[in-house]
C-alpha cells in the first residue's frame, strides 16, 4: 500500500492513499447444535451483535459467520486480543450469549467452539383418574423416575416449582427433612415474581430462615429463604424480604398456608450432572432423589428448596412447569396401591404437553 498523503480542496483536507486495497471477509465463523437432539434446524436462526462495523450471516442448519473489514474492526490485531460478544437466537430456544475471542495474530476467520443451544422448557400437565371408574384421583403423586428398562447414568428429578437461580454442574443437591418451627398469615396477596411477603408474625425469622408457602392442598408448594426483615420489631407483623422471587401467586388469608421451616440434611448428597438454569423444572444428577424435599447448594446464598414431584388436585389435575433438558422422561403416578409409569418423548414444539394417567 502506498504512503498516505493529504490534499487540500477549499477548506477541506483529504487524506489520500493510492491503490489502497481492503478485504471484506468472514472474521469469525461458528456453528450451533441442539443440546438435546444434536442436529439443529431453524430457518429464523439469527446472530446479533452491538458493533455496527460487523455483520452476520446465518444458515438454518446452525452455521454462522461474522463478516467485516479486519483491518478496520481489529486495527491492532497483530499485537492485541479482541472479544466480540454475540447473542445467538432461535424460536423455541434460550438466547445463548457467546464471547468470541479474537487472539492477537490469529488467522481469519477465527473458528469458535460449537455452541449447544438450549431449548425453552415446556409444561407437562394432565389428569389422574381411576382406570375402571374414570373417577378423578386427588392427591396422587407424580414423580420422574428412571427408565425401567435401561437405568441411566444420569438421573432426572421433576420439581414441583422451577428453580430460582442458576447452578453450575457438579454442585451438591441433597434430600432434607422439613420441620415446622412456627407460622403466620399472609396479610396481602403475593403475585408471581414477588420477593417480599407481608406476614402477620415474624418471630424467629432472620437471614437464612426458610419459609414454606403453599395452598391448602399442597398442590402448590414453594420455599423462600429470608434475606432480611422489613422495618419494625421482629416479633411484630411486617415485611419479609426473600433471596429468591416466588414462581407463583398466593392469595392473602386462609387459602395460603405459611410455615416457618427447619431443614435437616438427609442421606448422601448427589452432584448435578449438568448445569441448571433459573426456570428449569428438572434436575439432572448423579443419583435419583425422590424423597419429599431437596436442597440445591445448601449453605450458600443461592441455596434453594423444592418439593420433588407434583400432586393432583381435587379434580385429578396435576402440572409440572419447566420440563426440559431431556428427550424422554418417565413419569410414575401413584396413590396407595394404584400406580402407572409412562414414558414420554417431550414435544418441545408444544408449550403444553398433556400426559394423562389411568391408575389400576
Amino acid at each position: 500500500m502506498a504512503t498516505p498523503y493529504q490534499i487540500q480542496v477549499g477548506n477541506l483536507l483529504y487524506t489520500v492513499v493510492d491503490d489502497c486495497t481492503t478485504t471484506y471477509w468472514a472474521v469469525i465463523t461458528g456453528t450451533v447444535t441442539d443440546e438435546i437432539f444434536g442436529d439443529f434446524y431453524s430457518p429464523t436462526f439469527t446472530v446479533k451483535l452491538a458493533r455496527p462495523d460487523l455483520r452476520t450471516k446465518t444458515m438454518a442448519t446452525g452455521l454462522f459467520a461474522v463478516t467485516g473489514y479486519p483491518e478496520q474492526s481489529f486495527p491492532d490485531h497483530a499485537t492485541k486480543n479482541y472479544t466480540v460478544n454475540l447473542v445467538l437466537q432461535a424460536p423455541g430456544f434460550r438466547d445463548s450469549l457467546v464471547a468470541a475471542p479474537v487472539l492477537a495474530g490469529a488467522t481469519f476467520p477465527v473458528v469458535i467452539v460449537p455452541v449447544a443451544m438450549r431449548r425453552l422448557p415446556v409444561r407437562m400437565q394432565g389428569r389422574v383418574v381411576n382406570d375402571i371408574t374414570r373417577a378423578p384421583i386427588a392427591g396422587a403423586l407424580v414423580l420422574s423416575v428412571d427408565d425401567p428398562t435401561t437405568p441411566p447414568l444420569i438421573h432426572t428429578m421433576a420439581l414441583r416449582s422451577p428453580l430460582y437461580f442458576v447452578h453450575a454442574s457438579g454442585v451438591a443437591a441433597q434430600l432434607v427433612t422439613i420441620g415446622s418451627v412456627g407460622g403466620a398469615t399472609l396479610l396481602s396477596d403475593s403475585a408471581a415474581g414477588a420477593q417480599v411477603l407481608s406476614l402477620s408474625a415474624r418471630t424467629g425469622l432472620g437471614p437464612g430462615s426458610i419459609i414454606q408457602v403453599s395452598n391448602l392442598s399442597k398442590v402448590l408448594v414453594e420455599y423462600g429463604v429470608v434475606d432480611h426483615l422489613g422495618p419494625g420489631p421482629a416479633a411484630s407483623a411486617g415485611q419479609v424480604f426473600l433471596r429468591n422471587a416466588l414462581n407463583r401467586s398466593y392469595p392473602a388469608g386462609i387459602p395460603t398456608n405459611v410455615q416457618f421451616a427447619s431443614a435437616t440434611l438427609a442421606g448422601a448428597p448427589a452432584a448435578l450432572s449438568t448445569d441448571a438454569d433459573a426456570g428449569d423444572g428438572v434436575l439432572r444428577a448423579s443419583q435419583l432423589m425422590n424423597g419429599a424435599t431437596l436442597v440445591v447448594e445448601s449453605g450458600t446464598l443461592t441455596a434453594e428448596y423444592h418439593e420433588v414431584g407434583a400432586i393432583s388436585d381435587a379434580d385429578g389435575y396435576y402440572g409440572l412447569d419447566g420440563m426440559g433438558r431431556v428427550q424422554e422422561i418417565f413419569l410414575k403416578t401413584s396413590q396407595g396401591a394404584l400406580q402407572q409409569t409412562v414414558g414420554w418423548f417431550v414435544e418441545y414444539d408444544h408449550a403444553i404437553n398433556v400426559v394423562d394417567f389411568r391408575l389400576s
